[in-house]
């Protein structure tokens, strides 16, 4: 998402206003951003920490994002869409047990929503005209809400950024004037 969107900014302030509406889920509440080893290195890779990371790193790409575009044209939301009923469970060992996958299968289908449910807090953000200058907040589903505290703190969102930035290749731009893309400040 961070290499991407970066690569697409010059377009979206030249068609700004533009919106830019990046998945989260409330399992970030539960993430931790551990800059010693970001991408799973040296420690066991743990399938839900990951998950519950990247949503954070969202949340904290967003903040920093929305703060860096301000006044461009271009605004920038994180979004818990709700709990879909998707394949996402399917490598997470929920559904490994006769029991999860016979007795709570069933529930989990009653409770979840369906895709197409799950993408109007999207369409919602991408279009409402009463959120047209909203930007770096939190949406769960249709509602702003808070998010997690380690989601607000400023310093770690700059540092994911430039560690971010480090990582894809795209720090590089501020080093070579008139070659690759020049990130937001």
């Amino acid at each position: 998402h961070f290499l991407l969107t970066n690569l697409l900014l010059d377009k979206l302030k030249a068609s700004a206003p533009s919106r830019i509406i990046n998945l989260s889920s409330l399992a970030h509440v539960a993430g931790h951003i551990d800059f010693d080893d970001l991408n799973w290195e040296t420690k066991k890779y743990d399938t839900k920490a990951a998950y519950c990371q990247s949503k954070l790193a969202v949340v904290l790409f967003t903040k920093e994002l929305s703060r860096r575009l301000q006044g461009s044209g271009v605004t920038v939301n994180a979004l818990h869409p709700g709990v879909a009923r998707t394949e996402l469970g399917r490598h997470t060992g929920m559904h490994n047990s006769t029991f999860s996958s016979f007795t709570l299968g069933p529930f989990f289908w009653l409770l979840f929503k369906s895709p197409q449910l799950a993408a109007q807090p999207s369409t919602y953000l991408a279009v409402a005209e009463e959120l047209e200058s909203v930007s770096g907040k939190y949406f769960d589903g249709l509602r702003e809400k808070a998010p997690s505290p380690e989601a607000e703190d400023e310093e770690v969102a700059r540092r994911l950024w430039a560690e971010s930035a480090h990582l894809v290749g795209l720090d590089m731009a501020h080093e070579s004037p008139g070659r690759g893309h020049s990130l937001p400040r």
